[in-house]
């Protein structure tokens, strides 16, 4: 009921300010700005509200994302215009990586129908079932899974929602900005919202309109948690060194951060970021296990 009337309001909102748009009016950027999508909510940018960088202004949608992006830092900034830069009257490939998704890897180390390990008989076996991709133990499961997805894919979906829960990065729907927590009986602080697995990614929602439309146009809003978790991730990110050279420095100028499976992970060039996305599973498990340290040492703290 909420996100009806969400989606009511948001219509009549557009339809009296700005009559009906014309196909692509609300996708396109502004003069001034290098981007369509405001990189905070997904949502389209608006007129007036750009931050001012030194390679071109960054549009946002409002003045909370406005505030948001502020405070990236310098570096950050810069990276998210160099994306946008074209290429003879054309988008760069950056640019167009940077506003498409094609999913997550599969990050669990478990095959996806029998539960054991993925390498129990060698090298895993991994196939793409209804656009995700799947490892597992051996070709004959792979072949179980392909020939009927939905009798074995709950189960993955509970593991990965198991994974990804303890390190999302927002306490809002991702589509209608409604809270996902509330307090409950005993005055404590408790989620009340859906999860949605979608291509790997754990998306929260408050409702199954919601769930329906992430399911259907789930694009937009991973590239929205991607930046919520740069955002979450990056203020006190777990690792001093690059996540595949111990001694690589993640502070230098050709330094990169990236998002993998809802984890922010940095290197210190492109050959190292390169091996990460050719064996995701072993480094998000570095990342995993410094997060796990950080919320326990959280908890110690908060416990005194």
């Amino acid at each position: 009921m909420r996100c009806l009337f969400y989606s009511i309001a948001s219509i009549l909102l557009l339809t009296f300010a700005f009559g009906v748009p014309a196909a692509g009016a609300l996708t396109a950027s502004t003069p001034d700005s290098v981007n369509t999508e405001c990189p905070v909510s997904g949502q389209p940018v608006k007129a007036g509200m750009e931050v001012e960088t030194k390679g071109g202004n960054i549009g946002v949608c409002c003045g909370k994302c406005k505030a948001a992006v502020e405070g990236w830092s310098e570096t950050k900034k810069a990276e998210f215009v160099a994306t946008f830069a074209t290429q003879d009257g054309e988008a760069s490939p950056e640019a167009e990586a940077a506003a498409s998704w094609d999913g997550d890897p599969y990050l669990l180390t478990t095959c996806a129908a029998s539960g054991r390990p993925i390498d129990v008989k060698g090298t895993p076996t991994t196939k793409v079932v209804d656009g995700r991709e799947l490892k597992f133990c051996c070709g004959g499961c792979a072949e179980a899974v392909a020939a009927d997805p939905a009798k074995w894919l709950e189960k993955v979906d509970k593991a990965q929602i198991a994974a990804q829960a303890p390190i999302y990065p927002m306490d809002t729907c991702c589509v209608s900005g409604e809270p996902l927590m509330e307090k409950n009986d005993a005055g404590e602080m408790a989620y009340i919202g859906t999860d949605v697995i979608v291509k790997n990614r754990l998306f929260r929602v408050c409702c199954a309109m919601c769930a329906k439309k992430v399911t259907a146009e789930p694009d937009a809003f991973a590239l929205q948690l991607n930046a919520a978790v740069m955002e979450q991730q990056g203020k006190d990110y777990v690792l001093e060194a690059c996540v595949v050279n111990d001694k690589g420095d993640i502070n230098k100028e050709s330094a990169k951060a990236f998002v993998v499976g809802g984890r922010l992970l940095k290197t210190c060039c492109g050959g190292c970021e390169a091996k990460v996305h050719a064996d995701p599973t072993t480094y998000v498990a570095k990342v995993d296990a410094a997060l796990a340290a950080q919320r326990e040492k959280a908890a110690a703290s908060a416990g005194k």
